[in-house]
């Protein structure tokens, strides 16, 4: 059991830490002199959002709801809304390194999913083959692409003070992710199975692209200026 545990926590944990380095190396420290956001807060909200991962996951096993594919909804809704009520605090709203944040809480709340996920999966296979390793790495790799990037767009909301307008984008993107998520736990198997995992992966890479690597220096930018703020350093696309 101690060894199942440590190896889903590998598997869901693993892909969050490298897009946690990623995905703000440029917006830190040695990259820039003055971070845009503050490290001992960033690294407290990925444990939040970690710490709300897995009691999320932990109540879809213990309840049964992987196979239920309006629980797998509803749960995408509470998905987003736990980045939602975590970042809508007074001391984030209208601030830049917001953005920053969210995008922490996504990454955690991917990874006590995952890693929950992971030891539910080990638990419940027979045997340990290829594709039920390759399915738990691309389930953890697919919710850490997707959960960054939803988490970054509702730490926009925040800093816009837009905040439902922008956790709907969130939740239509988790939800897609549940219901491929729920594909492929039904198949498991077959031509269809393959195509749903690869779905669900180059769904979450092409988001998390498209909000971290092209569109984060323009929205970090028009914060900043909503802030009365100027910097120079901002990385470019």
């Amino acid at each position: 059991m101690e060894w199942i545990f440590g190896v889903a926590m590998v598997i869901g944990i693993a892909p969050a830490l490298v897009l946690m380095f990623l995905g703000v190396r440029n917006y830190t420290y040695p990259k820039v002199e003055q971070p845009f956001f503050s490290d001992p807060t960033f690294f407290s909200m990925f444990v939040v959002g970690l710490v709300a991962g897995a009691i999320l996951s932990f109540v879809m096993w213990g309840m049964g709801l992987l196979g239920n594919v309006v629980a797998m909804v509803i749960f995408a809704l509470i998905e987003a809304m736990v980045m939602v009520v975590v970042m809508n605090l007074k001391r984030f709203r209208g601030k830049s390194d917001s953005v920053f944040y969210g995008y922490s809480v996504g990454l955690g709340l991917s990874s006590g999913m995952a890693s929950g996920l992971c030891f539910y999966f080990l638990n419940l296979v027979e045997s340990y083959d290829v594709q039920s390793i390759v399915f738990m790495v691309v389930l953890s790799v697919s919710m850490a692409f997707v959960f960054g990037a939803s988490g970054t767009t509702v730490g926009e909301g925040i800093a816009r003070h837009r905040v439902m307008e922008f956790a709907l984008q969130a939740v239509i993107l988790v939800i897609i992710f549940n219901m491929l998520t729920y594909g492929c736990i039904q198949l498991m198997d077959g031509y269809l199975y393959l195509a749903i995992l690869a779905v669900m992966l180059v769904l979450g890479f092409v988001y998390y692209y498209r909000i971290m690597m092209i569109n984060l220096p323009q929205i970090v930018r028009e914060v900043l200026k909503m802030e009365g703020k100027k910097r120079d350093d901002i990385p470019r696309k």
